[in-house]
């Protein structure tokens, strides 16, 4: 590098540890922030790029600086700092730890999975959405008008990251904030990059469709178009695209249409929003002609049977009477098969293509959940038919993701039509137990069955990383439970009422409230790791929780004791891992927990999941869970004592040493 600036130190604040990057107008340098002893990537701009000659360049740095730092998505890099000398500017951002999905595309030689591009694609519709819904506090939509595989970060944990936002522009009441025509040939769209076409196409938010959709397809299919010389020997960019099917036959015919839809020339034959092409992105399996078949002839089904329907309310009020008569049979009817059916999924397979990394399950739904379900699309309105679906989920002790995102599905067409039903809260709280309990988060014990052939024998319960995102999953539904504390009075039909009180009890409400602090300490202890901060109440408050529920005080029992015993187990299977964590028992112990208190609480853990060895060999969700905590005891105590005789941790070594390689923003 022409310049050297590892060792210097910026505005008294960060430490320049080595360089990640250079441009034509900048240096980009991983920096320590010696006060939080973190990591951020420092862009340091070169002086000819802002010097006096140069006042429109500057203003530019400093404008796009500060349009970064409004902006607050979880797939944007922070700007958290912008340092002004005169002589220099640095802008101070998150660092990425990850790579340009250019780089990786180049590197491996060979198109991206399919199913792994639609989940950038979901995640990229989400930030083009944020955008251009207009981020605070102006709220003027925002084009990016730069997307394409080099400007999107691909991180350790498969997430996408979106930088240079050099180009973008804001939408202005007047007018764009900069009509220039400018963009990357190949992936801008016509409107933003032919000089003909901008003359009398306006560009708009549906540009970054176009530039979403040619990204998805240089990533799928590893061809892009490409600047061509007309016959004129005027250079220009071809936009005719080949199907993705035609460089290999193996893709969806569903994505093809997406990419084809996105990439339309004229922008009214485009996708309108990025909310609308995500959730194709999220149906593509449907987008085939066979699917677009059946539901045209459902279509017809449907008019058909309107038609006879009015000619039915021709006849009056006894026709209606025979309808609820008959539409009431339906529903009796189905809910008698469903308790009769098989509550197994079918036709379970598992995608493993090499080099995916990920085991993506591929599953029908059971026909005792076919039926269920449509006995709620007959009668949305009746709750016993969503607790129903519910216990058939887990019978077989393993709640799927394809189970889940269909029980979403449900649940975003007629949830919040609940709301005012006296058995909401908890039809909630039922729903956050199955995901905290059974939830099949990484497709393991899916996996082992599938192996298996349909047995269990290799089943293992969420735990670690995993069962800290069931904690995660259900956190949502326990915050609805607290929301709703006491049953909303309505009329409630004959038909539906069986005596029974609707009202929530009050042990279960106090539950929900301590597993919505759990979920909560999670979410904060990752958000810290990501982004720096102080944590130390939250360990406190997290510590306090699991001691009300496994001991108790003078006053109050544990709470777990009125729990469902599968519930007892997981809760010493949350209290043991946290044990058991070096991270997190340094936590507790800086946070003032003593050492008799940690064996006090693995003491009580020990004796409730010895009390429920009998129920957990009988329970394929519930021998895992006992198992870890039953063999685990050893190292758990052997935990405690490392960290209550180590009070002080290593300083962490400079991430120099890690940053090695690592990509940021450029």
């Amino acid at each position: 590098m022409a310049e050297t600036g590892v060792g210097r130190i910026i505005d008294n604040k960060y430490e320049i540890l080595t360089s990640i990057g250079r441009g034509g107008m900048s240096y980009v340098w991983l920096c320590r922030d010696k006060r939080l002893n973190k990591m951020w990537a420092v862009k340091e701009f070169r002086p000819s790029a802002i010097s006096s000659q140069s006042a429109a360049n500057r203003q530019g740095i400093l404008d796009e600086a500060n349009f970064i730092k409004r902006l607050d998505h979880p797939a944007i890099p922070r700007v958290v700092d912008i340092i002004d000398t005169g002589s220099s500017i640095f802008v101070v951002m998150d660092f990425i730890d990850g790579t340009a999905l250019n780089k990786v595309l180049r590197q491996q030689d060979e198109p991206f999975e399919q199913e792994r591009v639609i989940e950038w694609g979901i995640q990229l519709c989400d930030v083009l959405q944020y955008l251009h819904e207009g981020p605070p506090p102006d709220g003027y939509p925002v084009v990016y008008r730069d997307m394409k595989p080099s400007n999107i970060m691909l991180r350790g944990d498969d997430t996408v990251k979106l930088i240079d936002f050099g180009i973008s522009m804001e939408l202005l009441p007047s007018g764009p904030s900069d009509a220039r025509v400018i963009g990357t040939g190949g992936y801008g769209a016509p409107e933003q990059v032919d000089r003909e076409i901008h003359k009398s196409v306006p560009v708009d938010t549906r540009a970054d469709i176009y530039a979403l959709g040619t990204t998805l397809y240089s990533l799928v299919t590893g061809h892009v178009p490409r600047a061509r010389t007309d016959e004129t020997g005027k250079k220009a960019v071809d936009f005719e695209m080949r199907p993705i099917r035609e460089w290999d036959g193996q893709l969806s015919e569903g994505l093809e249409h997406i990419i084809q839809r996105a990439t339309e020339q004229d922008p009214a034959n485009r996708y309108q929003t990025a909310a609308e092409m995500r959730y194709d992105l999220e149906h593509y399996q449907e987008l085939t002609q066979e699917y677009r078949a059946v539901q045209k002839r459902k279509v017809d089904g449907f008019r058909n049977r309107l038609i006879a329907t009015l000619i039915a309310l021709v006849a009056g009020i006894a026709c209606l009477v025979i309808s609820f008569v008959v539409r009431s049979f339906s529903y009796d009817s189905l809910v008698h098969e469903a308790s009769l059916a098989d509550a197994t999924e079918q036709n379970m397979d598992l995608d493993k293509s090499e080099g995916s990394g990920l085991i993506t399950l591929v599953a029908d739904p059971s026909p005792a959940e076919e039926l269920y379900t449509r006995a709620i699309e007959v009668s949305p309105d009746r709750m016993d038919t969503y607790f129903d679906l519910l216990d058939a989920y887990e019978k077989d002790d393993i709640f799927t993701t394809t189970e889940s995102k269909r029980w979403m599905s449900i649940w975003q067409q007629y949830g919040r039509d609940l709301e005012t039903n006296p058995q909401y809260n908890k039809l909630c709280y039922n729903v956050g137990i199955m995901y905290l309990v059974y939830y099949d988060y990484a497709n393991a014990n899916a996996y082992a069955k599938y192996e298996s052939g349909g047995g269990s024998e290799s089943f293992g319960a969420a735990s670690g990383q995993a069962a800290i995102e069931n904690m995660t999953q259900a956190l949502r539904w326990f915050e609805d439970v607290v929301a709703h504390p006491e049953p909303v009075i309505s009329d409630v039909p004959s038909d539906q009422d069986t005596g029974e009180s609707y009202d929530l009890y009050q042990i279960e409400l106090d539950s929900a409230s301590h597993y919505v602090k759990l979920g909560t300490f999670y979410n904060k202890v990752a958000k810290a790791n990501r982004e720096g901060g102080e944590v130390l109440g939250s360990y406190r408050e997290f510590w306090d929780t699991l001691e009300q529920m496994l001991i108790g005080t003078d006053e109050e029992p544990p709470s777990i004791e009125s729990a469902t015993n599968i519930v007892k187990l997981k809760m010493c299977q949350v209290a043991f891992e946290s044990i058991s964590s070096s991270t997190y028992l340094t936590g507790f112990r800086d946070a003032g927990v003593t050492k008799e208190q940690t064996t006090k609480l693995l003491d009580a853990v020990m004796a409730y999941s010895r009390e429920l060895e009998d129920f957990a060999r009988l329970s394929d969700a519930a021998t895992p869970m006992f198992e870890e905590v039953d063999k685990g005891e050893a190292d758990a105590r052997a935990n405690i004592a490392r960290i209550y005789d180590d009070r002080w941790e290593q300083v962490r070594k400079q991430a120099s040493k890690d940053g090695e390689g690592k990509e940021a923003t450029s």
